[in-house]
Formats: C-alpha cells, sequence, structure tokens
C-alpha cells in the first residue's frame, strides 16, 4: 500500500512489462480486483476494541508520537483509517497528534476504492493496460 504515495513522491510500483507473461491454460486468465470491501476495517476495529484500556492508551502514545513527524496528508488519511476501524481509534490518535478529525473524515475513499462499507459495482478485470479499469461507486 506504498504506492501510489498521496504525495506525489517516493516508493513507485515498477514499470509494467511491455507483454504479460501468459502460462498456458485453458479459458481466459485476468486480474481481478474484489468488490466485496464492506468489512475492510472491520477486523481492524474488532481487535481494537478486544484491547484492554492499557493496551489501547499504550497504541495510542505510540501512534501519536510517530504521526505528529509525518507531512499533514499522511496524518489525515492515517487518521481516516483509523476512524473507520474504530470512531474511539480514529478521535483519539486525531486529538494526541493535534491533527483535525472532521478535515479527515472528510477525505474521499482511495482512488479505484470503495468508500468504507460500499462495494465496487462489480468486481473489476483488467488485461494489465489502463484503460480496462473499473471505476469505484
Amino acid at each position: 500500500n506504498y504506492e501510489p504515495s498521496t504525495l506525489g513522491e517516493g516508493l513507485a510500483e515498477a514499470p509494467k512489462p511491455a507483454k504479460d507473461y501468459h502460462q498456458p491454460v485453458q479459458g481466459q486468465l485476468g486480474r481481478f480486483q474484489t468488490s466485496r470491501t464492506e468489512d475492510d476495517y472491520t477486523q481492524a476495529g474488532v481487535r481494537y476494541r478486544s484491547f484492554q484500556d492499557w493496551e489501547r492508551d499504550d497504541l495510542i502514545a505510540n501512534l501519536v508520537g510517530d504521526m505528529k513527524q509525518c507531512p499533514e496528508p499522511i496524518q489525515l488519511r492515517m487518521v481516516w483509517h483509523f476512524w473507520h476501524a474504530d470512531e474511539d481509534y480514529g478521535r483519539r490518535v486525531a486529538e494526541g497528534a493535534g491533527i483535525d478529525l472532521e478535515k479527515a473524515k472528510a477525505l474521499p475513499p482511495l482512488p479505484g476504492r470503495a468508500a468504507p462499507g460500499k462495494r465496487l459495482q462489480a468486481e473489476t478485470y483488467t488485461d494489465g493496460s489502463h484503460a480496462h479499469r473499473v471505476a469505484a461507486e
């Protein structure tokens, strides 16, 4: 999940080969992105809520220290993720690091991804070219 960079810099995906390798199979082989994304944050939220109070406190303290060192776009996106996993989780990180929670919550979903709790219109198929990508709801 490092690419594409929200800052437009840093790590980038390796260039696509001129021609994909196609192993002999019967039928059509392709790349699919599942449309089922409603539960992307469920496991993280359940895990956070399973911690004892002192464990949540330690987690928040560790994250807050690191988040203060990040550029604002990264801070906002991370708080957005934490808040979708658990509202208390996102709120506590935002408050501790001095991040505007409402600004974070107002971010759109990541490009090509469905909003939390939603699903893509359909599974997307691509033959490897950018022209075959299907947009999210």
